[in-house]
């Protein structure tokens, strides 16, 4: 796939190249694309074009940060206005009442945190920001986590393609392991974190 993306770019490419980043990274949960087109696809590729010289790292990272930022907060908007009839619309039935109710468990058993891990899990990342809006969870609340993801993914996926290169195929290969990886590694250190507070609160 993402040879067939860098086949259509252009080899002198002008800031318009930041806005096509920025709109796929918003789209993909604004408009439910990330069912359909992995988004970290489209910031691996913007990786790779920075290392060609096609555009540079940190214009495409912020694109790619600031679209995650605007396309999840639309997301939120769209479902704490339209709620249920957003999820019985045609676009949610193409969604899938299954893909649904795994988002909904997920946002209910990691609350905010759903809104930052869900963006390492395909399924669930394109539909939490719309049940967070449905659940009307404060959007301050949410915009922490949100901000949070988002500069964790744009940096990750868009620094990943720049390291690589011209290796963008086995790093695209490994992703979702890499994925599992860094989950784990956050997770650990959030209970290290819980773990030492409790020991201080405990010690005073």
């Amino acid at each position: 796939m993402l040879q067939t993306l860098l086949d259509a770019v252009p080899r002198n490419v002008g800031p318009w190249i930041y806005l096509v980043v920025f709109a796929a990274a918003a789209s993909e949960s604004a408009l439910f694309l990330g069912l359909v087109v992995p988004g970290e696809t489209v910031l691996l590729l913007a990786g790779v074009l920075a290392s060609r010289g096609q555009g540079h790292l940190i214009p495409y990272m912020v694109a790619a940060i600031t679209g995650a930022i605007a396309g999840d907060s639309i997301g939120y908007e769209l479902g704490r206005h339209f709620g249920p009839r957003l999820r019985h619309s045609a676009l949610g039935r193409r969604v899938g009442e299954a893909r649904w109710v795994r988002a909904e468990e997920y946002l209910q058993h990691r609350g905010g945190r759903a809104i930052f891990f869900g963006r390492w899990v395909a399924v669930v990342r394109a539909i939490v920001p719309a049940l967070a809006g449905q659940a009307r969870m404060p959007y301050r609340r949410f915009l922490v986590w949100n901000v949070a993801g988002a500069v964790a993914v744009g940096v990750l996926h868009v620094g990943l393609g720049y390291l690589a290169g011209q290796s963008y195929a086995s790093v695209e290969r490994y992703l979702s392991i890499g994925h599992w990886a860094l989950l784990a590694v956050v997770v650990a250190a959030a209970a290290l974190v819980y773990w030492r507070h409790r020991r201080s609160s405990m010690a005073e």
